[in-house]
């Protein structure tokens, strides 16, 4: 494989909510730092639970996401890129009371909005998360049918890698092992490829589980050779999550560089 792999910032997104649609930022870009990886990133979630809402950190599964709730992929309140600056100025009562008025019928009681204090991304650690369209492509070839990039709510999608690439770069992880990239100016390490759930066999448009996609993954990267992911060996593996190791802004067009 080469010492350097490349590919171009496709699009970028932002996901306000845990479990709800992305909202994509062609003009301001996402924010990526040392402390918080993507600002403003999955700091709202609807808790599942009737204990009072927590004040830390919670596994995923004790919050409303695609993975458990039919139709949580196409929910929205309908916001845009330009509504994400007065969405974070909002205090966290407004915040909550704004989802509560939606008319989607969330209960106050269950919206949790950490205020950016705590963070609710599933590896509890500063993470930018990637998405290689190549390898999306790959895999609606070997399944017969286009596949919808957003399945995946990635916060950065890359085109002009080869399929699975990524995957070929981070084959397992030793002591002391590091693998770098670079967005434009920003620095990053790959904490690990991006170990997939149900939630990417909901429909973006429609909100119902209707492909298998966890399946299919098992059976195209098991035939491709791979031998799972680094941390734990499995074979439903989509895009990678990186830690910000300098703080900047990711835009579309930024290049993206391996080693």
């Amino acid at each position: 494989m080469p010492e350097t792999l490349e590919g171009i910032v496709d699009r970028t997104f932002v996901y306000p909510i845990k479990g709800f649609p992305g909202i994509e930022t062609p003009e301001r870009g996402i924010r990526a730092s040392t402390q918080n990886g993507v600002q403003g990133d999955r700091n709202v979630a609807l808790y599942r639970k009737d204990d009072g809402l927590p004040t830390e950190w919670r596994p995923k599964g004790q919050f409303k996401i695609c993975q458990n709730t039919e139709g949580m992929a196409n929910q929205s309140l309908g916001l845009t890129e330009y509504d994400l600056d007065s969405w974070y100025r909002l205090s966290r009562g407004l915040m909550r009371q704004a989802i509560a008025d939606s008319g989607l019928g969330i209960p106050l009681s269950s919206v949790v909005d950490t205020g950016g204090y705590w963070y609710l991304s599933d590896t509890r650690k500063p993470c930018v998360s990637f998405l290689n369209l190549a390898s999306v492509e790959a895999l609606g070839d070997f399944m017969k049918t286009q596949i919808d990039p957003r399945r995946f709510r990635m916060n950065v999608w890359v085109s002009g890698m080869e399929p699975w690439e990524e995957l070929d770069y981070v084959r397992k992880f030793e002591q002391g092992s590091l693998y770098p990239m670079c967005v434009g100016d920003l620095r990053l390490h790959i904490d690990d490829l991006c170990e997939r759930c149900k939630a990417t066999e909901q429909n973006p448009e429609t909100g119902k589980w209707d492909l298998e996609i966890l399946k299919a993954l098992d059976v195209l990267l098991r035939a491709r050779g791979y031998d799972g992911s680094p941390h734990r060996g499995k074979f439903e593996v989509m895009g990678w999550l990186a830690i910000p190791q300098t703080n900047g802004v990711i835009h579309a067009g930024d290049s993206v560089v391996f080693g």
